[in-house]
């Protein structure tokens, strides 16, 4: 059944009538459709919604810019409903893992309506048999990039496109993948429905134009946010109300305690992992004595659930520990995503009562607080060398956190202001001003290139006339005078071309090289870097040459040097130069010397990582989050593998070596131990246990009494589950099994990968 055509009218003003709530059976939706939104409680529709709403039915595409638990995300699960119901599929993509997995389990409430959802994120790929008997995919734009590039019959049905978060196609990571897919999506589908969602826009109206969508715009808000700037005991409000906050305390534990009084919670954002460690262990103080004996208990409870998340301990988890008991937690990137995912609950659970987060958790996660303080509004800016203010749109994005709906009457959004000067300016700065126009970050010479190789490679363009035809197209385009586009396409293809990643000539092809590369998810730069470093190694090259190899491409940012590891590094560069397959000041690198050595500093992490160095004792030594290293080591599996591919096609003597070393740093164990921790469960700690043990792999498992499994591992319930495993194997096989080869590496950047220290699969 085909949607209904879209209408040709041109995007205009919302509709009217759109001032108020509307009763769902006003809106024209199935009668079981209003039965199933009426289960979850909703009875009417938001104006913004009920403006939306008329034209995502009617097939229209639709930017629907408005606050925070506005109801955003409902139209546009209607419009993937209405899709489905067609029999056309919806794609919704979103910026974040997290989000994603969010996303999901609200579409899964439409199931019994019929709606089949899946998910598809960036350690996670559905398989195309299960993808075929979707209705909706959510997706990571890279994931979305990715299925484009492979292209698949279930795009053939598409009728939606959900694009959440689409204000961050300004960010310098995320913008140009999430920029060329919508581009390219609408180019391959014309009739597709494009529903977009956004909080802080400031110039919406053009990327609406840009979709060829409807602007429906709405400051409504279903909880009433008043926006304010502390100073000095005093909150002075926008509606030019003020509230005193009375002592004891400095600022930030004196606007926490009072929202806790007051029966809410606190979210506060600071601009540093760092900072948000320390005031959260400093406002332990004055969380703790304000809880009741109910919530004491779900703070213990959260604090037992954080030590059975994973069988290695990580210094988060050390950290949190005494954290979690007092009601309070931190969020940043050095947590392991468990961590992250279990302070999250605990806030949305209450056991946790303040939360200091990093800016990074205000990107579309739903945990809104009935009082949010920014307390920072400026932060390191590598570019610049120096501190620099955080922009207007991503300090709205965490004040838009305040007030939860149906626990909260109203939110309070707080700046925290020194002087009566900075009160004025952040009122006039981030209260009063519109967040920042949305630019194109496409421009940047690493996604033209590497979009530009995928356009070509997928077949998507076949001449210069259809690349730039294009790249004019796309939002980027739309706001670049086209000879100054045409000069950069120009340089990006000579430089592709320069390196064997296209075919000469007037026809645009890729190389085997380049269609390798496009495969593979790699920068080109990258896949150059690696080609080269595989060139020059030797039979039986070591561990470490390969790893350095990995951490100097451009895919893999390198760690930060501390001062006085320099020194160090700079030796072991001037003992191992003869061994390394990379040099800095050889092209296409061309690093200076403390970028090299902070490359070799991440490879030595990885090293100490597969020699089972505990991972406290890595986070310690290198001045790292147990997060950062899970993200170090996935980049590095993956570019691993993707440089056993590389090998597979021009250095077939090294393809094994790789494979095997990508495997060995996605367990991070010795070789001895790869047989043991293949079976679940069994992370690195344990299989190191069960070897010291004397069981040494799967068929001495196999052979041992449950006993003196049981003492190996010290839990009873696990060594169960280790033998029902190895039985449930020895039935599904016949004759006696084989020595396991090395499994095959994994796909890249879509492995299912089971880093047990990290993950918290390792529990019993």
């Amino acid at each position: 059944m085909p949607l209904p055509a879209r209408p040709s009218t041109p995007p205009g003003p919302p509709p009217a009538g759109a001032e108020g709530p509307i009763a769902l059976e006003a809106t024209g939706l199935d009668p079981e459709v209003i039965a199933r939104l009426r289960e979850d409680g909703i009875r009417d529709l938001y104006p913004p919604q009920a403006a939306a709403l008329p034209r995502v039915l009617a097939g229209e595409s639709v930017l629907l810019a408005c606050p925070t638990a506005s109801g955003k995300s409902l139209v546009a699960y209607l419009a993937l409903l209405r899709a489905a119901r067609a029999g056309r599929t919806g794609l919704y993509l979103v910026p974040l893992r997290a989000l994603a997995h969010e996303k999901a389990e609200d579409l899964a409430k439409f199931a019994e309506l019929g709606l089949k959802v899946g998910v598809s994120v960036g350690d996670f790929d559905l398989p195309a048999s299960k993808l075929e008997h979707l209705d909706v995919l959510v997706a990571t734009s890279e994931k979305a990039d990715g299925l484009l590039r492979r292209g698949h019959p279930w795009l053939d049905r598409l009728g939606v496109v959900v694009a959440d978060e689409v204000h961050l196609m300004r960010d310098p990571e995320r913008g140009p993948t999430l920029e060329v897919s919508l581009t390219r999506l609408r180019r391959a589908y014309p009739d597709l429905q494009v529903v977009a969602l956004s909080a802080t826009v400031g110039n919406s109206e053009e990327v609406a134009a840009w979709l060829q969508a409807a602007h429906v715009v709405s400051e409504f808000r279903p909880v009433p946010l008043k926006l304010g700037v502390y100073r000095a005991g005093r909150i002075v409000f926008t509606d030019l109300s003020s509230q005193e906050v009375p002592p004891p305390d400095e600022a930030v534990p004196r606007l926490v305690r009072t929202a806790l009084q007051n029966g809410g919670q606190a979210l506060v954002f600071v601009n540093s992992r760092r900072a948000s460690e320390q005031l959260a262990r400093g406002l332990s103080a004055t969380v703790g004595p304000l809880l009741s004996a109910e919530e004491r208990g779900r703070a213990r409870t959260a604090a037992e659930e954080l030590g059975a998340i994973a069988e290695e301990e990580t210094e988060g988890q050390r950290r949190l520990s005494s954290l979690l008991p007092y009601g309070v937690a931190y969020h940043n990137a050095s947590l392991t995503n468990p961590e992250r995912r279990l302070v999250e609950h605990a806030f949305r659970s209450r056991a946790v009562k303040a939360l200091v987060a990093t800016p990074t958790l205000a990107a579309g996660i739903n945990l809104p607080a009935r009082r949010v303080i920014v307390r920072d509004t400026t932060r390191y800016d590598d570019h610049v060398g120096m501190q620099a203010p955080i922009p207007v749109g991503e300090v709205r994005q965490m004040l838009g956190r305040a007030g939860r709906p149906q626990f909260d009457p109203f939110g309070e959004a707080l700046l925290v202001a020194r002087t009566s000067d900075e009160e004025d300016r952040f009122l006039e700065t981030y209260l009063d001003a519109a967040p920042e126009p949305i630019e194109s970050r496409l421009a940047s010479e690493p996604a033209l290139r590497m979009h530009l190789l995928a356009l070509v490679a997928s077949r998507a363009v076949r001449s210069e006339e259809e690349l730039r035809g294009f790249f004019a197209a796309t939002f980027y385009g739309r706001t670049l005078p086209l000879p100054e586009l045409h000069r950069k396409l120009d340089r990006v293809r000579t430089f592709l071309a320069r390196n064997a990643l296209l075919e000469p000539g007037t026809e645009l092809r890729a190389t085997r090289f380049g269609e390798l590369t496009s495969e593979l998810y790699l920068d080109p730069l990258s896949a150059i870097v690696l080609k080269e470093a595989l060139g020059r190694a030797p039979i039986g090259v070591a561990p470490f040459p390969l790893l350095a190899a990995v951490c100097a491409t451009p895919d893999l940012p390198a760690l930060f040097l501390r001062r006085g590891e320099g020194a160090d590094l700079l030796s072991r560069f001037t003992d191992e130069a003869n061994e390394l397959l990379v040099r800095p000041e050889e092209p296409p690198l061309d690093l200076d010397l403390e970028g090299f050595l902070s490359t070799l500093k991440t490879a030595t992490v990885l090293e100490a990582w597969l020699d089972e160095t505990p991972i406290v004792e890595i986070t310690e030594k290198y001045g790292i989050g147990a997060g950062d290293l899970r993200t170090k080591v996935e980049d590095a599996e993956w570019l691993l593998f993707a440089a056993g591919r590389l090998a597979g096609a021009f250095q077939r003597r090294l393809a094994r070596p790789l494979d095997d070393l990508a495997l060995r740093i996605r367990y991070g164990v010795q070789e001895e131990l790869l047989d043991l921790v293949r079976l679940r469960g069994i992370g690195r700690v344990r299989g190191r246990l069960l070897y010291r043990a004397g069981l040494r792999d799967r068929e001495a498992l196999r052979q041992a009494p449950l006993a003196r499994i049981e003492t190996a591992l010290r839990s009873r319930a696990l060594a169960e589950m280790v033998l029902a495993q190895l039985n449930r194997r020895e039935r599904s096989t016949s004759p006696p099994p084989v020595p396991p080869a090395p499994a095959p590496a994994p796909p890249p950047r879509s492995s299912t990968r089971r880093l047990d220290d990290f993950e918290g699969t390792s529990g019993p």
